[in-house]
This record gives C-alpha cells, structure tokens and sequence, in this order.
C-alpha cells in the first residue's frame, strides 16, 4: 500500500513537473528541393517564430544540404540548425555538423532501443559528451522501425546516452498515440521529442509533455514549401499551451 501511493505520488508529482516546463522548441523539417529553397524556407520559419530548422534530403543530396545549413548557420548564427544525413552514418553526420559549426544531428537510428545498446549508440553518446553544444535527436519508438515493445524504456535509455530521444506515429504525417506520449515522458520527465503528424490541431493535446517538435506536413504547402499561416497558428498553440 505505502508503495503503491508513493507511486502515485512520484506519478504526480513528474506530471505536474512536466506541465509546467517553460519552453518547448519548435523546429520545422525543411525537404530540400534546391539551394535558393532552402535558403528561402529557413528564412520564412524564422520569421513565424520557430526556435530553427532541420534540413533533410530524400533524393540523396547530403552533401549539398551540409553545404545549404552551413549558409543558414553563418547567415543567422544564433538560430539553431540540424542535418538529417539520409544516405550516411549518424556518426558522419555528427563529423559533418561539428566541422560546419551545425546545432543538431537527428537520425532514424543512433543503435538504442529498449532491448539493446549496439556500440554505434556508445561511439554516438562519446561524441555529445564531447560536443556538448551539439543536440543528437534520437529515434527511438519510430516509424518503419521494429516494433518497439517498450518505448518508455527505449526512451530512457537514449536520455542516458546523452540523446534527445525523438519517437513518431506509425507513418509520416500520422501521429502518435497521446498515451504512448504520456508514459514516454514520464519516464524522461518531459525531455521527449515528437516528429511526425503534429498540426496546429492537435499540438496543444501533446505539447505539455514535450521539450522539442520537429514538423513538417502538418505546416506545410506541400513537400518542399511551409506554409507561413500554418506554421505560425502551430508555434502560437505550442507556446500558449505551455504557458497554460
């Protein structure tokens, strides 16, 4: 009984801690189309208030969009920019960031789930103990991933490694399940990123669990262009469920 209620009460006591956190970061996901794109699209999700971008390429261009954030980062230094290598290892993507002066490095696997540490997630936890100024976003719990039977786990483990730990829906644009949320954060104490189907819509349900949101179809036009209305109707419903 004594333990059942101390449960509760370490239970309640994380959810308030969690509800009222003072900040979420919003960074939209920029598909990168060409240079000028990219460029432009950066600079319009400043403009509506977002914290910074990520740029990710799915037509292999890694070595151009390397080349595209560091423009971003120089133009606009104290707006944070990341890199999602597609066709490289998280571990190249991390190189690529710290010799580019980049913030972030988000990647579909960084070698942590419930189940295991593969070596990849230690070199990759060695890397943000030595660059503390670089965020490593972690998928964990993640679309086209392994079913992962423990994500709150999976979650904490990431934290531990000295990752962001960044789960999903079950698709792109699809979201997660709130509950699947609730119990990841608990776990994490609200150090939990969200990346897929989040929309001004629904964020304000997910935001008070949330310490970072990567977003990218539920703001924009279509795969390469945000849509400025909709990315500022999303920040302005993010920020004021926090406030609230």
């Amino acid at each position: 009984m004594i333990a059942h209620l101390s449960q509760k009460c370490y239970y309640c006591v994380v959810v308030a801690i969690i509800r009222i956190q003072k900040f979420v970061l919003i960074y939209p996901v920029i598909h990168h189309l060409d240079r000028e794109t990219s460029l432009a699209e950066a600079l319009l999700a400043r403009s509506c208030g977002a914290d910074g971008v990520f740029l990710i390429s799915h037509i292999g261009e890694d070595d151009e969009i390397v080349e595209v954030a560091t423009e971003i980062k120089e133009y606009m230094p104290n707006f944070s920019v990341g890199i999602n290598l597609l066709s490289k290892s998280p571990v190249t993507a991390c190189v690529k960031a710290r010799e580019h002066n980049l913030d972030m490095v988000w990647a579909d696997y960084m070698g942590v789930t419930s189940g295991k540490e593969e070596p990849l997630a230690q070199r990759l936890s060695d890397f943000a103990l030595q660059n503390p100024g670089i965020k490593l976003f972690a998928s964990v719990a993640f679309k086209y991933q392994s079913l992962e039977p423990m994500p709150a786990l999976a979650a904490l483990k990431a934290k531990r490694l000295g990752f962001i730990p960044t789960t999903s829906g079950s698709a792109t644009g699809k979201a997660p399940d709130l509950k699947k949320i609730e119990v990841m954060s608990l776990t994490t104490e609200g150090f939990l990123a969200v990346a897929s189907g989040m929309t001004p819509e629904n964020i304000g349900d997910f935001v008070p669990y949330l310490s970072h949101v990567l977003v990218s179809t539920g703001v924009s036009k279509n795969e390469y262009y945000l849509d400025p209305d909709k990315l500022r109707d999303f920040i302005r419903n993010a920020k004021q469920n926090i406030i609230n």
